[in-house]
C-alpha cells in the first residue's frame, strides 16, 4: 500500500492515467466516427434477383448470406482503394467514369419528339441514307495473282481479246473463293469484298460484253454485267420509324457536346504547359 500511494503522488503517474483516459476516449470516438456501409432492402432484392437470373432459381439462405459477404467485400475493396488513390492515373477507370457521365448525359438531354415537319424536313436532307442499294447481276473469270512474271494480268488481256474476236464459249480462268455469277448482288456488299476499282468497272461497263482486265486484292479479273439497277429512292412513310430513331440520335449528340462545351467551361485545360482556354 505504501508503494501504491508513493505511485500515485508521482506527476509521471498523473500523465500516464490522463493519456490512457484520454486515448481510450478517442479510440471510442473514432469507431462511432468509421464510414458505414449500408445494404438496404432494395440492394438486397437486386442481388438476390441477380443470382437468380444467372442460376435459374432464386438463392437459398446460405447462398444468400454469401452474396451480401461478397458484396459488402467488394464495397470495402473498392473504398480502400480510393481511399489509397488506386484510381489516380488509371485510363481504365478514367474512361469507364467517363463513359458512365456520358450515358448519364444521353438518359438526361431532354430532346423533344420531333413533328411530321421536322422528320420530313430531316429525311429530305438525308435521304440518301435510307435509299436501296445499287444492285447488279455479272458473270466473272477469275486470274489468280500467284501467277509468276505478271502472268494473271497477261492471261486476263488474252481472255478480253478472244472474247472481243468473237468467241463462242465463255472464257476461262482459274478457280476461286467466291462465285463466279452473281444473280443480284449490292454494290455495297462488292465494295467490301472486292474493292474500289472492281466496284467502278461494273457500275460503268456496258451490259453485255466482256470487260477487263480489273484488278482486284485476289488478282485480276474479266467481267460481264448482265443487268444493272441504280440505287432508287424510298418514300419516307416506309422509312418512318428509322428517320426518327436518327433524328433523335443526332439531337442527342448536340445534346452531349453542348454539355462537355459547358464542361470545358468550367476547367482550365492546360496542354504540355500551353493552356488550351
Amino acid at each position: 500500500m505504501t508503494f501504491l500511494r508513493r505511485v500515485a503522488r508521482e506527476p509521471l503517474a498523473h500523465f500516464l492515467v490522463v493519456g490512457a483516459l484520454l486515448f481510450g476516449g478517442l479510440s471510442i470516438v473514432k469507431a462511432t466516427q468509421r464510414p458505414t456501409v449500408t445494404l438496404d432492402a432494395q440492394d438486397l432484392n437486386q442481388l438476390a434477383t441477380y443470382w437468380e437470373v444467372q442460376m435459374q432459381r432464386p438463392p437459398n439462405k446460405v447462398e444468400l448470406a454469401g452474396i451480401i459477404r461478397d458484396r459488402i467485400d467488394e464495397e470495402l475493396l473498392a473504398r480502400e482503394a480510393l481511399r489509397l488513390g488506386l484510381d489516380k492515373g488509371d485510363m481504365i477507370i478514367r474512361r469507364r467514369l467517363a463513359q458512365k457521365v456520358a450515358f448519364a448525359t444521353d438518359d438526361t438531354a431532354e430532346v423533344a419528339e420531333p413533328t411530321d415537319k421536322a422528320l420530313r424536313e430531316y429525311y429530305a436532307k438525308t435521304s440518301d441514307h435510307y435509299a436501296a442499294p445499287a444492285r447488279v447481276a455479272f458473270q466473272q473469270v477469275f486470274f489468280s495473282g500467284d501467277r509468276p512474271h505478271g502472268g494473271a494480268q497477261k492471261a486476263a488481256a488474252q481472255a478480253i481479246g478472244r472474247a472481243e474476236e468473237g468467241g463462242r464459249e465463255d472464257p476461262t480462268g482459274d478457280p476461286f473463293l467466291f462465285p463466279l455469277a452473281y444473280d443480284d448482288v449490292s454494290i455495297a456488299d462488292l465494295l467490301r469484298d472486292y474493292g474500289p476499282a472492281f466496284v467502278k468497272t461494273l457500275e460503268t461497263a456496258p451490259v453485255g460484253s466482256w470487260q477487263g482486265p480489273v484488278l482486284s486484292p485476289y488478282g485480276w479479273h474479266i467481267v460481264k454485267v448482265t443487268t444493272r439497277h441504280q440505287a432508287a429512292s424510298v418514300a419516307f412513310e416506309a422509312v418512318r420509324d428509322q428517320v426518327r430513331e436518327a433524328y433523335l440520335t443526332e439531337r442527342r449528340a448536340e445534346a452531349n457536346a453542348a454539355f462537355l462545351r459547358t464542361l470545358r467551361k468550367r476547367y482550365r485545360v492546360v496542354v504540355a504547359g500551353v493552356p488550351e482556354n
